[in-house]
């Protein structure tokens, strides 16, 4: 999957026997513990205390499905993605999405210098004690707030449903994905270029 894909939903069978049910109950109890992510503000239309803002619920949802929860994350991403956050940004209205991708570096590297290796499951810098020069490519995207999945209801009062929390994150996936990928394969192309 990391070949193709910027972000995808892990469920991959791991060394301890998880499936795919089991990371979706594991981020179903993130949602409960992170349920003030979903708490109905300013207005917004609710059920059950839960926000039905499509916006709020999206972002709420890629919050706790990206962060580190046992060993894995929810949403996992390709080895070159360092760092991918989505927000509203406080000067616009709509959804932002800042990615920063591991890069080649731009200009030829003098004798001795080093750059990115790529240790699954990411890329990651040199040991310290030797001269390194880091690219990294950061995309800043506006994404379609009107893509995004209305919420239904809650699960009970004040818990997300997750089924909704689910559609959220594959309309964020699917939209990251289709302006992220393209960028993958250009680095991956000028890595075997190289």
């Amino acid at each position: 999957m990391a070949g193709t894909q910027a972000f995808w939903i892990g469920a991959a069978r791991g060394h301890d026997g998880e499936d795919q049910g089991n990371a979706q109950e594991r981020y179903g109890e993130e949602l409960r513990k992170w349920r003030h992510a979903f708490e109905a503000v300013d207005g917004e239309p609710a059920a059950g205390g839960v926000t039905l803002d499509p916006l709020h619920f999206a972002l709420g949802a890629w919050e706790v499905a990206t962060r580190p929860v046992a060993e894995h994350a929810y949403v996992r991403r390709h080895p070159r993605v360092l760092d991918a956050t989505c927000h509203r940004p406080e000067e616009a209205a709509g959804l932002l999405a800042v990615v920063e991708l591991a890069a080649p570096p731009q200009v030829g590297l003098p004798a001795g210098w080093w750059t990115w290796q790529r240790q699954e499951p990411t890329y990651v810098p040199p040991p310290y004690e030797r001269p390194t020069a880091l690219s990294t490519l950061e995309l800043r995207v506006p994404l379609p707030v009107d893509r995004l999945p209305t919420p239904t209801h809650a699960r009970a009062e004040g818990l997300p449903n997750l089924d909704d929390a689910q559609a959220s994150l594959e309309a964020l996936l699917a939209e990251l994905n289709a302006v992220v990928n393209p960028f993958l394969h250009e680095l991956d192309e000028a890595d075997l270029a190289r």
